[in-house]
């Protein structure tokens, strides 16, 4: 896969689709400090700046997807990222 991108590019195809990378693991520790980028409560009409965070719980897992510039390919994907972890973990 990365010899591809070598050659080919890491970039979106005439299609709108590119490439992308997953990488899981459990997370294997109990809590992770981090500093959210956005509001991790959605209020609406605060202005927000990011502070670091803990978030805790059993069962913790990491995911990363690696992929080119922000595009509708790209969001789609983190979108079925997120609806399959949802199911399948929904019992963990």
């Amino acid at each position: 896969m990365e010899a591809s991108w070598d050659t080919s590019g890491y970039a979106l195809d005439e299609h709108g689709d590119g490439p992308l990378a997953l990488f899981y693991e459990a997370a294997g520790r109990r809590s992770l400090s981090m500093t959210p980028q956005r509001d991790p409560y959605d209020r609406a009409g605060f202005p927000y700046e990011p502070y670091d965070i803990t978030v805790a719980g059993a069962g913790l897992h990491l995911f990363t997807l690696v992929t080119p510039d922000d595009s509708t390919f790209i969001r789609a994907a983190l979108d079925t990222l997120l609806l399959a972890a949802d199911t399948s973990l929904a019992g963990c």
